[in-house]
């Protein structure tokens, strides 16, 4: 595992310089980090403790400050965003985990309310039960999505900032919980009308067999923007009409009016992925498509429930947070405590959806083929009475 554990909410540019995570991918500027992290240092001070030359640590500071990671003060360097030491996390773990017992017993209490959600937009008429739904309609929306919007809202978070390649928060942990292997990752990308999304583990190794990364891999093997938002647009229609009802090949091609051949190799790699199944020629959807009026009624549920946690659990603890948070690295750097908390809620919320499904409220997502658990859906814009608009 790396020296330090980085994550990222919000959306960041490929390009390779402002790229955060390929800023701070080299092992030596991790330590430079981890140094400079205590407190401003002056490149010579840095070289001397890193036994480096004086220009190599300036080499990687630029490096480190181009994204916006790094800054300039005075004759020193210190780092601009949150990266809290094994130290802090000692400090804040008896209150994080405090508060993820609290929040999920909040959800527990509301769990009536999520059903009834799972009702109303009308998932089991499309085959989609309620222990595979729960996990995106608590996990996803209300408590990584939804509580992002709520608590930037009350003024307790910053859910994205403006950086030099994107918006968004940049922290990262010295050490502590391997959180490849027990964070709530969410990923999503939109192509035209439908966006997709994956949220849950990751696979040990690599992105997931799921989209958007399978996207996001057609780009890195040289395929134009247009090229891959028109295949993903053809999947959506694809998913879109084999939610609606189960067709074979026939009425598939009717009902999206793709080619034979294209449909055919559409469908495949939608099997290969686990999106569809074939039961004797009949296709069938593994993937929920979620509609705006749906959507209306699961950010219903999402802002419902986050006014309970609000209410509840961080407004009574915020002061105890502030003070453990004055205590740590990062307030010592000078960074806002709601840029800090962006991490912080995410683990608190990740701990008390595991608890959630430890207790058997909320089911696991099913594991794919890639070893992961993660459940994955579709948004499509404007659905009503089963043609996309």
């Amino acid at each position: 595992m790396n020296r330090i554990q980085f994550a990222l909410c919000g959306s960041y540019s490929s390009e390779e310089e402002l790229n955060p995570y390929k800023a701070t991918e080299p092992p030596v500027r991790q330590e430079i980090l981890s140094l400079i992290n205590l407190g401003p240092q002056a490149p010579e001070g840095i070289a001397e403790k890193l036994g480096l030359s004086k220009e190599e640590v300036i080499k990687h500071l630029e490096a480190l400050t181009r994204p916006g990671l790094v800054e300039r003060v005075g004759q020193k360097f210190k780092v601009s965003f949150a990266i809290f030491t094994p130290q802090d996390q000692g400090k804040l773990r008896p209150l994080l985990e405090e508060l993820s017992q609290s929040f999920a017993k909040v959800v527990e209490e509301n769990m009536d309310s999520v059903r009834n959600t799972h009702l109303r937009c009308g998932f089991p008429d499309h085959g989609f039960s309620f222990e595979e739904m729960a996990c995106i309609l608590v996990g996803a929306y209300t408590l990584d999505y939804g509580g992002l919007r709520a608590l930037s809202e009350a003024g307790f978070l910053l859910a994205s900032k403006p950086m030099p390649g994107g918006n968004y928060i940049f922290t990262g942990l010295e050490g502590g919980p391997n959180l490849r292997a027990n964070w709530q990752w969410g990923h999503s990308c939109p192509f035209g009308k439908f966006t997709f999304f994956g949220h849950g583990e990751l696979p040990r190794e690599g992105p997931r067999r799921a989209f958007p990364e399978e996207a996001y891999k057609w780009f890195r093997e040289g395929r134009s923007m247009e090229e891959v938002t028109a295949t993903m647009e053809e999947l959506g229609e694809v998913l879109l009409a084999l939610y609606e009802r189960p067709l074979k090949l026939e009425g598939l091609a009717a009902r999206t009016e793709l080619d034979r051949s294209k449909l055919q190799s559409h469908l495949e790699l939608l099997r290969e992925l686990e999106y569809v199944e074939v039961n004797e020629g009949v296709y069938v959807s593994r993937c929920p498509v979620i509609g705006e009026d749906e959507l209306k009624h699961i950010w219903e549920l999402a802002k419902r429930l986050q006014g309970d946690l609000i209410t509840k659990v961080i407004r009574p603890g915020w002061d105890r947070i502030e003070h453990i948070y004055r205590e740590t690295a990062p307030a010592g750097n000078g960074i806002d405590i709601r840029e800090a908390f962006n991490l912080l809620y995410h683990l608190i919320f990740e701990k008390a959806l595991q608890m959630l499904m430890e207790g058997g409220v909320i089911p696991q997502p099913r594991r794919h083929s890639d070893g992961a658990r993660y459940a994955v859906w579709m948004v499509a814009e404007m659905i009503e009475q089963g043609v996309s608009k």
